[in-house]
């Protein structure tokens, strides 16, 4: 897929690090790292399975995204009971459409699983987004997160990702803050200058993390039945307005200025309710 011998370059793996040394070796530098020893001591890893999820809320709607070829934006959504849901993804899935129960809010979705995890001690805010991912033959779109950082915790089965530093942005043609390329192998032909982009690659397991920082670019995998949880928490304005060498200057406020359109809808519909 890509000329360059060396590809993929690696990404650094460390073994429970302390708050600090997180902090000064990846968060403040802004570098991913893949983190075990942490998750693998929740009770998640020994209790989330496919009918521990049917015994919790097998009857439970659930909206899920139908969606082809791992393209979120164009995804529609649907209810089923979860129990139809983990139905079809522990099958072998047929042609390119795919449902992905992804980007859901874990307290409102399955409170009963609230403390079988534990926040990791890296995330240094009061203000967390902690959602669940849970499916099987599904993958995203590359993209980035315009607002802050991000800690990927793989419960069960596993996740392939590839990231890309902010500065190789040129070569993954951007519209806000996903590329036009879906999927792999990459369409050299309609997407060329991606065979000039360098990037990580790394597989997390049941029981690691994965710290993305802001602006960078990934695609995840999950080919395998998994089960995940991503906390996402905001950088300060400071480093979400001075973005590093590939991310375009007038793209923070246009972000910031979506993030507010979105809070404005949310505090409309709350009191339309």
């Amino acid at each position: 897929m890509n000329s360059n011998r060396e590809l993929p370059l690696p990404v650094e793996r460390v073994h429970a690090p302390s708050a600090e040394i997180f902090k000064k070796l990846y968060a403040d530098p802004g570098k991913p790292v893949l983190i075990s020893g942490v998750v693998s001591e929740w009770n998640a890893c020994s209790q989330w399975t496919i009918p521990y999820f049917n015994s919790i809320a097998g009857d439970r709607l659930v909206t899920v995204r139908r969606m082809r070829n791992g393209a979120y934006i164009a995804a529609r959504r649907e209810e089923m009971k979860l129990m139809d849901y983990l139905e079809i993804v522990s099958n072998k899935a047929v042609g390119n459409e795919r449902v992905y129960l992804g980007g859901q809010d874990v307290k409102k979705l399955f409170p009963e699983i609230v403390d079988d995890y534990i926040v990791p001690q890296y995330i240094e805010s009061e203000k967390i987004d902690t959602v669940c991912y849970i499916g099987s033959q599904v993958h995203s779109q590359i993209h980035f997160h315009p607002y802050g950082k991000a800690l990927l915790c793989v419960v069960s089965g596993r996740k392939r990702v590839k990231l890309f530093a902010p500065d190789q942005t040129p070569y993954l043609y951007q519209k806000f803050n996903f590329s036009k390329i879906e999927g792999e192998p990459v369409d050299l032909n309609s997407f060329p200058l991606y065979r000039n982009a360098r990037y990580y690659e790394c597989e997390v397991h049941a029981g690691e993390m994965l710290f993305f920082p802001i602006y960078w670019w990934h695609g995840v995998e999950t080919d395998d039945f998994t089960s995940a949880i991503v906390f996402f928490w905001d950088d300060s304005r400071k480093t979400r307005w001075n973005p590093p060498e590939g991310i375009r200057w007038y793209y923070p406020p246009l972000f910031e200025a979506s993030s507010w359109l979105i809070e404005g809808k949310k505090r409309l519909q709350y009191f339309k309710s």
